[in-house]
């Protein structure tokens, strides 16, 4: 069972599920991982990423970024890329004066919206030696207007607008429900992976993703609209980058997702697994995406 623990990210403090490995001691020194959600989710979710990694040899910390889950944070549901890096980073700095563990070996993981916070996050802290994303969202303006016809765009804009305005006059935000997530993805471009969704939930028993927030501030679209890891995506080298994506993929463009790639510098991977989208996070498509990762970090964190 992971040991929950807390730390600091700027002035308050983040919740963290702690995986340790079999023969963990904290007279050796042992590589280690920080490992954070997509859209509205909770450490909750990286119950199966902490346990496979741990097996693999590594410490894992699985976070709650701050105003979600466990975490401290008000107002709560702030999705703002920039500060869900801060809380990487802030991941590495906890796993750094561990106890048996190595400050020189350590990694992070992402999926989804975290896909691209972990390389952002890893372009701009030298500490980290090896980032995996996991089906990422590599520019987020771009994603967003991938996903919605003219229309729906301007309609998009207009409400980031009118919500901007409304914090200056009120001091609050309006909120997006998480169950709908209309103003981020849920639209009809989407619909097949909703059905792919429920159809595999009938079949394994279980969401592929564990509840998170029930609503986020609508604020986190405009910060997200001002975010792109592929800007910063050439600054990661010589750490080390591995991107692993899917072929089926109605929610991550896989162009932007190759474009970015190719703006990377050496060493980097690029692996395309034959499967839908949502495979990478029910079996056997869990193991086969983590077990990519885990050689990618075996050979940049154990070598």
């Amino acid at each position: 069972m992971p040991q929950p623990v807390k730390f600091k990210s700027g002035r308050i403090y983040c919740a963290g599920d702690l995986y340790l490995p079999p023969g963990f001691s904290q007279s050796r020194k042992f590589p280690g991982l920080v490992v954070g959600h997509g859209t509205a989710q909770t450490k909750k979710s990286l119950a199966d990423q902490g346990e496979f990694f741990s097996r693999a040899g590594y410490v894992v910390l699985a976070i709650d970024y701050r105003s979600f889950g466990e975490s401290e944070g008000e107002p709560r549901g702030q999705l703002f890329p920039l500060i869900q890096v801060e809380d990487f980073r802030n991941g590495v700095s906890f796993l750094q004066r561990l106890p048996g563990l190595d400050p020189e070996r350590i990694g992070i993981w992402g999926t989804s919206n975290s896909g691209g916070i972990v390389i952002y996050a890893a372009a701009v802290d030298r500490r980290i030696k090896a980032v995996v994303a996991q089906v990422p969202v590599v520019d987020h303006y771009r994603w967003m207007r991938w996903l919605r016809s003219q229309r729906e765009w301007w309609e998009l804009l207009a409400r980031v607008e009118e919500d901007r305005q409304r914090r200056y006059d009120s001091g609050e935000g309006a909120r997006i429900p998480v169950s709908t997530l209309d103003t981020f993805c849920y639209r009809p471009l989407l619909q097949n992976m909703v059905a792919r969704t429920r159809a595999a939930m009938e079949k394994t028993g279980k969401p592929p993703l564990a509840p998170g927030a029930t609503d986020v501030l609508l604020e986190s679209v405009e910060k997200a609209l001002e975010f792109s890891a592929t800007r910063m995506i050439d600054r990661i080298a010589p750490r080390a980058l591995s991107i692993i994506t899917t072929k089926d993929d109605d929610a991550h463009p896989i162009e932007q997702i190759v474009e970015a790639y190719e703006m990377a510098r050496e060493p980097k991977s690029l692996t395309l697994l034959d499967m839908y989208v949502l495979d990478v996070y029910w079996e056997p498509g869990l193991s086969i995406a983590l077990g990519k990762a885990a050689e990618w970090y075996d050979e940049y964190l154990k070598a």
